[in-house]
């Protein structure tokens, strides 16, 4: 279901056994209780740590930075300041957090914060949150977000069970060697929705996705963008489909994706409210779709050491064989005529060999071992 931004809220709310328990507050979420200067970057942890209220620099950069809306960064989420978290030689920024009591181990939560991107250096960092027992440790990390967008704030929103006891929230990235900035984080706020989704599907027909999705209600909903990844983690656009703006009723939408990559695909989709803020979906996950009559293949025994078997699926006419070494020369080449064939390898030399096997319409390759 897509999360919302909201007015910044210094409250932490959990639901225990049905009770609502309002206990924990963000000393510091939005990171406006500090001494810095303006545009304090490249701050060792004990230096960050001096100016910060209520947080504590643990990480191997130890190079934060705190920003406020005269720097040439962009300016904060909400209020003046925000947090940059930068890694140097592949190591990571990071911080804690303080809370004004502890977490409730095994309570459910819901926490929220804005990202982005430096658009000077793209891509972003994930950002990467853990509950921790003491100050200055990453503790046990219950999310992990999205690369962020490179300029615009995005909206993380999550639920998590508490693992600890903890009274700090740590940050920190992934790793990669680029910048990311934070701001704005709340534990239990009450979100507002720009739309309710009711469901998001994806399915195979014939060889093209079609994904579906429908909208209970929808506010200031501009349009939706379809991302697909292979990895779930790095994205690409596919296209955008036209949000209704204002809904209280039932909504559907389709988008089909006809150029699915040969493997499993992850999805999303990026809701872009009138006033350009965005939030995002979960991921779902399809497998390939497979034409049917495609042409396959199967090679076995793997590894080979006389007799290689090869079974071919919907092939056609002029389909062919070929093997060939690492070099790109061609050992052997036979034409096709049935399900089943049998090359005799006994004549080479063991080792790494690739079999090419293409049709009118196609061609598919892999490769085998030679005892």
């Amino acid at each position: 279901m897509f999360k919302k931004r909201i007015h910044f809220i210094f409250l932490i709310s959990a639901v225990l056994c049905g009770t609502k328990i309002n206990a924990q507050v963000f000393l510091n979420g939005s990171f406006e209780t500090n001494t810095a200067l303006p545009c304090d970057y490249n701050m060792a942890n004990a230096t960050f740590t001096s100016k910060m209220a209520n947080s504590t620099g643990y990480g191997v950069s130890n190079q934060l930075d705190i920003m406020n809306n005269t720097c040439p960064y962009g300016t904060p989420q909400n209020g003046s300041w925000m947090v940059s978290l930068a890694t140097n030689a592949g190591n990571s920024d990071a911080f804690t957090m303080m809370l004004s009591a502890p977490l409730v181990a095994t309570t459910t939560y819901t926490m929220r914060f804005y990202d982005r991107g430096d658009p000077n250096y793209p891509p972003g960092v994930p950002i990467m949150i853990g509950i921790s027992t003491v100050a200055g440790a990453v503790g046990t990390n219950v999310y992990t977000a999205p690369t962020p967008l490179n300029g615009p704030w995005s909206l993380r929103s999550f639920t998590f069970v508490a693992p600890n006891n903890g009274q700090h929230v740590s940050v920190s990235t992934t790793g990669a060697p680029l910048w990311t900035f934070v701001d704005n984080f709340c534990l239990g706020c009450p979100l507002v929705l720009p739309i309710e989704l009711y469901k998001f599907s994806g399915e195979c027909r014939e060889d093209e996705i079609v994904l579906n999705w429908s909208t209970m209600t929808e506010k200031n909903n501009d349009y939706f963008s379809v991302e697909r990844s292979e990895d779930a983690f790095n994205f690409i656009h596919l296209g955008n489909v036209k949000g209704a703006g204002n809904s209280n009723r039932r909504m559907d939408y389709t988008f089909t994706d006809s150029k699915q990559p040969q493997k499993q695909a992850y999805y999303r989709i990026k809701q872009t409210d009138f006033d350009g803020s965005i939030t995002y979906s979960e991921l779902i996950t399809v497998d390939f779709c497979k034409t049917r009559g495609e042409l396959s293949y199967q090679v076995f025994p793997q590894p080979v050491n006389d007799v290689l078997n090869v079974s071919v699926q919907h092939y056609s006419k002029n389909t062919r064989i070929k093997i060939m070494d690492q070099i790109g020369r061609t050992i052997k080449e036979i034409a096709i005529e049935n399900i089943e064939n049998s090359i005799d390898v006994s004549d080479l030399n063991a080792g790494l060999y690739f079999i090419i096997i293409s049709s009118e319409q196609k061609t598919i390759s892999g490769k085998f071992v030679k005892n």
